[in-house]
């Protein structure tokens, strides 16, 4: 059970055969509890709708883009990275239903992304054994998939795989240094220019990548410039023709309005840090002596890959950030059965104690998905959506406040309401990072939210005055009848109006 640098003696594995079962076992749990997911929910997981009408206005427009999308009764600039949604309108246009692609694709792509992890572990010169590993410490933890499952994760997934494809391209230098071919590297700046165009964090990570692949891995300064100067001129000219089309549509204002919702540079870079690497060693204490042996062994792709994830892209690092905790670890893992392996003579002892371990270790993991994802990956029930159709049927147009106690990057009701009920939500944030309210109505979602009473519950609904309707799921107690007339209700919300 090894993972040594190059050129050190392989220790014999106990089986290359058990290795190759052990990996073969992983990358079909994960695989199987992702296609779970896929038949036991009948809609979207989470969030969607927003992305359900850009799917749908591009298939409008289809094979262009669309200059405008409208949602929830905003106009919003179409200049959000235009790939996953031209890939969904693809499939819409050859006959699929937009909410079925939106619904499945996510998902099918998620499990492409844990194939490509294998594959690019395996291709940086890591055994069977290390990565099945990974991939069972990988898979054990939730935000492998809790933001890239979901109807949201339409464009982050399709970001995940090109992100993937680029560390495909350019390979992990730990073990495998030398000049990189042009094509290679026209290659990575394809996949590059993938990311870009599917999630610009995903982008900007797989760019960074590239940097940080070439830099450990480049022979000398002039190779470096050469597979970078590649890489980044292939990655600008895919890029360029959708640049040109949203600056010329729209100038660099919708950029600068998204830009401001990237929690870069806000003062709180540390605390993102550390919550990264609290992250990774709560799911796995192992990750640290991972982290001390690549230090030592001057492997520093992984680590410096995280400090890539909570440098370039902090509001999101926590999921790219995964990978590199799930091989530090593993490497943790290996060096721990290592170091036992001089103390324990009995090989059948320690491999027990050390199966034990792994599974004490998975089994947490599983735990802290069971109590602590569900909040966040939901599919909006049945009810709700029979309470949006009846909106639909008999209110359509109308404006709401929503009352709920989710978060607003979890308020699946707020961001489905406009396009299930085809009415307004007012406390809804999707959609206004492009006109530069974001800020602004995510303060005032979250008092609404958090109010601790319903005098201050009615105090925070008046800056999203005026309003029709109040959707209500929790403190139902802060609308009397003598104030307002329920006029719809079944076990998972009520929908008031205010008698005048």
């Amino acid at each position: 059970m090894s993972s040594l640098p190059p050129g050190s003696p392989q220790p014999q594995e106990s089986s290359t055969g058990v290795a190759t079962r052990l990996l073969g076992l992983a990358l079909l749990g994960a695989v199987a509890f992702r296609l779970y997911l896929l038949v036991a929910n009948d809609f979207p997981i989470n969030d969607g709708a927003l992305f359900l009408e850009f799917v749908r206005a591009s298939a409008a427009a289809f094979p262009r883009l669309p200059a405008e999308v409208s949602y929830n009764g905003l106009i919003l600039p179409f200049a959000y990275p235009p790939l996953s949604f031209w890939l969904a309108a693809l499939l819409t246009k050859a006959g699929l239903d937009s909410l079925e692609v939106v619904r499945v694709l996510p998902i099918a792509m998620n499990i492409l992304y844990v194939l490509l992890f294998a594959t690019t572990l395996l291709k940086s010169g890591r055994s069977r054994l290390f990565t099945a590993l990974t991939i069972l410490f990988f898979s054990a933890t939730s935000l492998s998939f809790q933001w890239l499952l979901m109807g949201g994760g339409l464009s982050r997934g399709l970001g995940s795989i090109f992100l993937m494809l680029t560390l495909l391209a350019v390979t992990v230098p730990d073990r495998q240094r030398g000049v990189l071919p042009l094509w290679r590297a026209a290659a990575a700046g394809g996949a590059v220019a993938g990311a870009i165009l599917s999630h610009l964090e995903w982008g900007i990570l797989a760019a960074g990548s590239v940097v940080l692949s070439r830099a450990l891995g480049s022979p000398n300064l002039r190779s470096f410039i050469i597979s970078c100067a590649a890489a980044g001129g292939t990655a600008f000219a895919l890029i360029l023709p959708w640049l040109l089309f949203v600056t010329q549509t729209h100038g660099f204002e919708p950029f600068l309005s998204a830009g401001g919702t990237s929690f870069w540079g806000d003062g709180k870079s540390l605390s993102r840090i550390l919550g990264v690497v609290r992250l990774g060693v709560v799911s796995n204490p192992f990750a640290m002596v991972g982290f001390v042996v690549l230090l030592r062994r001057r492997e520093w792709f992984w680590i410096g890959f995280l400090l890539l994830c909570v440098t370039l892209t902090p509001r999101h690092a926590s999921t790219p950030a995964t990978l590199a905790n799930a091989v530090l670890g593993a490497q943790g893992i290996i060096t721990a059965y290592e170091f036992a392996a001089h103390y324990v003579r009995s090989k059948k002892l320690l491999n027990a104690s050390t199966t034990l371990l792994i599974a004490a270790l998975l089994s947490f993991g599983v735990y802290r998905i069971h109590h602590h994802a569900p909040g966040s990956f939901r599919v909006l029930p049945a009810e709700m959506r029979q309470a949006m159709a009846w909106v639909a049927a008999n209110h359509a147009g109308s404006r709401f406040v929503i009352v709920n106690d989710r978060p607003w990057y979890n308020d699946s009701t707020g961001e489905w309401l406009p396009t299930l009920a085809s009415a307004r939500s007012v406390t809804t944030v999707q959609g206004r990072e492009w006109n530069g309210e974001f800020s602004r109505w995510v303060s005032m979602f979250e008092a609404l939210r958090t109010s601790g009473s319903c005098a201050e519950l009615h105090s925070n609904m008046m800056p999203f005055r005026p309003f029709d309707f109040v959707w209500v799921e929790t403190m139902e107690e802060c609308f009397p009848s003598a104030s307002y007339q329920p006029v719809f209700r079944n076990g998972k919300v009520v929908i008031y109006a205010e008698r005048r």
